[in-house]
C-alpha cells in the first residue's frame, strides 16, 4: 500500500471536520451549547478526544465555525458587482437563494436558529456575526436610497429580520407555511 498523498490527506481532513461539525451542531442545539463538552462530541463523532483538539483547539471555536458556515452560505448568494450601482436582480438572487437553501435543509436550519438563539452562543458570536450582517445591511440600505426610499436603513432592517422569521415559522410548520407567497411578498417589497 502506498503512502497516502497530499490531496488524500486534505480530504480525510475535510470530512473529520465536517463529521465534527455535523456531530456538535446537532449536541449544541439538541442539549445546550453550555452541557455538550468536547468529550460528548467526539464520542458521538466516533473520534479520540485528543484528535477533536487538531481540528479545533476549543468548543468556542468549534461553535464558530459551525456558525460562520451558515453565514457563509447565507452570503454566498450575494453578489453586487457595484456598490455604487446595486441592482434589483442581485437582491433577488441573495432572497431566492436563501429561500431555497432554507427549504433543502430543513434539518440544518432547525438546528441551527435551535442554537444561533442560545443566549450564551449569541454572546460568543456577536462580533462575528455583526460584522457579516452590517455588510448586508449596508448593501440593502444602499440599493433602497439608490431606489430613493424613504426610510432605507429602516425598510433594510425590515426586510433581513423577516427571514429570521420566515426560518423560524417555516421550520416550525412545514407543512402549513406558505413560503413560496412570502418569499413573493419580499420580493414586491424590493
Amino acid at each position: 500500500m502506498s503512502p497516502r498523498t497530499e490531496e488524500q490527506f486534505e480530504e480525510i481532513r475535510n470530512e473529520k471536520t465536517k463529521l465534527i461539525m455535523n456531530t456538535a451542531l446537532q449536541l449544541f442545539a439538541n442539549n445546550g451549547f453550555d452541557t455538550t463538552s468536547i468529550s460528548q462530541i467526539a464520542k458521538s463523532a466516533n473520534i479520540s478526544k485528543g484528535l477533536m483538539y487538531n481540528y479545533f483547539s476549543s468548543k468556542e471555536e468549534l461553535l464558530e465555525k459551525i456558525m460562520m458556515s451558515g453565514m457563509k452560505e447565507f452570503m454566498h448568494f450575494l453578489q453586487v458587482k457595484d456598490n455604487e450601482n446595486i441592482k434589483r436582480e442581485e437582491l433577488l438572487l441573495f432572497i431566492n437563494g436563501n429561500m431555497t437553501a432554507l427549504k433543502q435543509n430543513v434539518d440544518y436550519y432547525k438546528l441551527y436558529f435551535s442554537l444561533a438563539f442560545q443566549p450564551k452562543v449569541s454572546q460568543i458570536l456577536h462580533g462575528s456575526f455583526m460584522e457579516i450582517f452590517e455588510k448586508v445591511i449596508e448593501i440593502f440600505v444602499k440599493y433602497f436610497i439608490q431606489k430613493g426610499e424613504r426610510k432605507p436603513y429602516v425598510k433594510a432592517r425590515f426586510i433581513l429580520a423577516l427571514f429570521d422569521g420566515i426560518g423560524i415559522h417555516y421550520i416550525n410548520d412545514i407543512e402549513n407555511f406558505p413560503i413560496d407567497d412570502v418569499n413573493e411578498m419580499i420580493i414586491e417589497m424590493i
